[in-house]
Order: C-alpha cells, then structure tokens, then sequence
C-alpha cells in the first residue's frame, strides 16, 4: 500500500514541477530547470512501479507454489 502511495506522489511532483508551479519553484533554492526535476520524478516513479511489480508477481508465484505444496 506505501509503494502505490510513492508511485502517485512522485508522479504528482512529476506533474506539479513541469507545470513549474510557483510553489515549487519560486524561490531561490529551488531547482534551475524544474522540468528536468519532474522528468526525473517520472523516471522515479517508473522504476518504483517496476519494482513493485516485480514484487507482486513474486508473491503470486509464492502463494501459488504453497498451494499446489499442500494437494501433495
């Protein structure tokens, strides 16, 4: 449930700082160029949605092994 929270939130910083909101980047701390920022959320978020479904296939694999272990 956290992975699916950090995919949307990356992907929602992804959006907001290619839209260059003024929030994000008004000041003088922010990132020069807030696309390349949001370009990197996105590929953040791509690698986070790999991994997790990786994982849930993993899972299924596991839960499906177990099953079959108990009809023997």
């Amino acid at each position: 449930i956290l992975s699916v929270f950090g995919i949307l939130f990356l992907i929602i910083l992804g959006f907001l700082f290619t839209a260059e909101v003024e929030e994000l980047t008004g000041s003088t701390e922010d990132p020069v160029n807030p696309k390349e920022v949001g370009h990197a959320c996105f590929v953040a978020a791509a690698i986070y949605a790999g991994f997790f479904f990786c994982c849930s296939c993993q899972q299924m694999v596991r839960q499906s092994d177990s099953r079959r272990a108990r009809r023997l």
